[in-house]
C-alpha cells in the first residue's frame, strides 16, 4: 500500500521556513512505528506538486490552506481515480461539513490515520506522546530561525488541549484531546537529536509552560546544561517571580504571554481568560525587574471594543512597555465560542467577507471582517495601526531574525 502525506505551502506566513509544521510529521512517525513507509511531500516555500501515485493521499490543512488543498486534490485525482483522499488538521476538525470530497480525520491524527490505513473502524484512545516527529521526512537544512545568534527550531513537550477556555480561541472541545505531558527525558532526547542537525536554540511551542513545574524545571535545566537558549509561552497566572527567575537562569531568551486587551471587561469577561489585567501587569513588571525579555500578544476588535477600550490598551502598552508585542485583528474562527455564539457578544460580521479572509490568509496582513456597536471595520483597522506604532516604545522588534 502506497501512502502519500502532503504538507501544503503556507504563503500567507512572512517566513514559511521559520518553523516546520509538526502535525503531519507526527503522523508519519507513528505510521513508521507501525510498519508502514509513507511518502512525505513538503511543499513549503512554493514547491510545485509533483507527480504522485498512491492508494491513500492525506493532507494536513489549516483554514488558509483549504482552497489550495482542494485544487491539489482535483489535480491528483486525475492520476489516482481509485485513491482515498484524507484531510485532517484544525479546519477539518471544526468544519467537517466543508470537506465533503475527503475522508475527514478530526482531532489528533496518529491513531485515527493508522486505523484508516488498516481499514478498521473502532474507537481509539490518544497516543502516548513520548515519540518524536519524523524529522528525517523533511529537509531540515531549509528550516530555522535565529535566536540569540543560534539556529532555532520548534518543538512541543506536551499534547492535547489547553485546559483554559478563552472565548476567542479556535480549539477542540475541552476533553476531546486530553492534556498529556512528554517525559523530560524524551524531550531532551529530541533536543539532542536536533542539535546533531545543527540547531542550537529552541522555540517551545506549547500553549503554556509551567503547567507541570517539576517536569518543566528538569527540561529547562537540561537546556541550560546543553548551553542552548530557548523561547516559550505561558500564562500570567502560572508564573511566580521565582518561576520567572528560574526561566531567566536556565537560558530563556524570551517569554511570551497573551494579554489580548488591557480593558478589564474585555480581558476578564468577554475573553474569559481566567486571568486579570492586574496579573498581566505584575507579570510584565516582574519580567522587566529581573531583565527577562517579555513579549505580549494583543488583539484589537474583540467583542465590545470601543475607542475607550483601545485607549486603555494603548496606555497600558505605553506604561508597562513590554520588550516586544504583536497586535492582531480579531478574526472569529470555527471552534471558538465567539464564532459559535456571536449573538451573546457585541460583535457583527459579514460571513462572506469573513470566509474570504479565512481562506486567503488576509488576516495576516491586516484585513478586518468584524465590527462592534462602537467601532466599524475601518475604525478597528486604524486602531491596530495606532497600537502597532507603540512598538517603538520598548526598542527594537527585530529580535527574531530568519537565518
Amino acid at each position: 500500500m502506497r501512502i502519500a502525506l502532503i504538507q501544503p505551502d503556507s504563503p500567507y506566513l512572512t517566513y514559511p521556513f521559520a518553523f516546520p509544521s509538526l502535525g503531519l510529521l507526527y503522523i508519519s512517525a507513528y505510521l513508521k512505528r507501525n510498519g508502514y513507509d509513507p511518502l512525505f511531500y513538503d511543499l513549503t516555500g512554493g514547491k510545485e506538486l509533483p507527480y504522485i501515485k498512491a492508494d491513500i493521499i492525506a493532507f494536513t490543512c489549516q483554514i488558509t490552506q483549504f482552497e489550495d488543498v482542494k485544487r491539489m486534490r482535483d489535480k491528483l485525482w486525475e492520476d489516482n481515480p481509485s485513491a482515498k483522499f484524507v484531510i485532517g488538521g484544525a479546519f477539518p476538525t471544526h468544519s467537517p461539513d466543508k470537506c465533503k470530497d475527503f475522508y475527514v480525520i478530526s482531532g489528533e491524527g496518529e491513531e485515527a490515520m493508522l486505523q484508516f490505513v488498516q481499514g478498521v473502524n473502532k474507537s481509539y484512545g490518544h497516543v502516548d506522546p513520548n515519540f518524536f516527529p519524523d524529522w528525517d521526512a523533511i529537509d531540515l537544512s531549509k528550516y530555522g530561525y535565529g535566536l540569540e545568534g543560534k539556529r532555532c527550531i520548534n518543538i512541543m513537550t506536551k499534547r492535547g488541549n489547553c485546559p483554559y477556555k478563552c472565548s476567542f480561541c479556535a480549539k477542540q472541545e475541552i476533553g476531546k484531546s486530553p492534556l498529556r505531558f512528554r517525559t523530560a527525558e524524551n524531550v531532551l532526547a529530541e533536543v539532542d537529536y536536533l542539535m546533531t542537525k545543527g540547531f542550537g536554540a529552541f522555540a517551545i511551542y506549547d500553549d503554556d509552560v509551567l503547567l507541570n513545574k517539576k517536569r518543566d524545571r528538569i527540561i529547562f535545566n537540561g537546556l541550560k546544561e546543553r548551553c542552548v537558549p530557548y523561547r516559550c509561552m505561558t500564562r500570567t497566572n502560572l508564573a511566580t517571580i521565582e518561576d520567572l527567575q528560574m526561566l531567566k537562569d536556565t537560558g530563556c531568551a524570551e517569554l511570551a504571554v497573551g494579554v489580548e486587551s488591557a480593558d478589564p471587561y474585555i480581558h476578564e469577561v468577554v475573553c474569559n481568560k481566567g486571568t486579570t489585567v492586574k496579573q498581566d501587569t505584575d507579570f510584565v513588571r516582574n519580567c522587566k525587574r529581573i531583565e527577562l525579555r517579555v513579549k505580549t500578544y494583543m488583539i484589537v476588535g474583540l467583542p465590545s471594543e470601543s475607542p475607550k477600550t483601545v485607549a486603555t490598551t494603548k496606555k497600558w502598552l505605553e506604561t508597562e512597555q513590554p520588550d516586544n508585542f504583536d497586535v492582531s485583528i480579531f478574526t472569529p474562527y470555527p471552534g471558538s465560542h465567539i464564532y459559535a455564539n456571536r449573538g451573546m457578544y457585541d460583535i457583527c460580521w459579514n460571513e462572506d467577507v469573513l470566509r474570504k479572509i479565512w481562506f486567503s490568509g488576509e488576516a495576516q496582513y491586516g484585513s478586518c471582517a468584524v465590527r462592534t456597536s462602537q467601532m466599524s471595520e475601518k475604525d478597528i483597522l486604524e486602531a491596530k495601526n495606532v497600537l502597532s506604532e507603540k512598538r517603538g516604545v520598548a526598542g527594537s522588534t527585530a529580535y527574531w531574525k530568519p537565518i
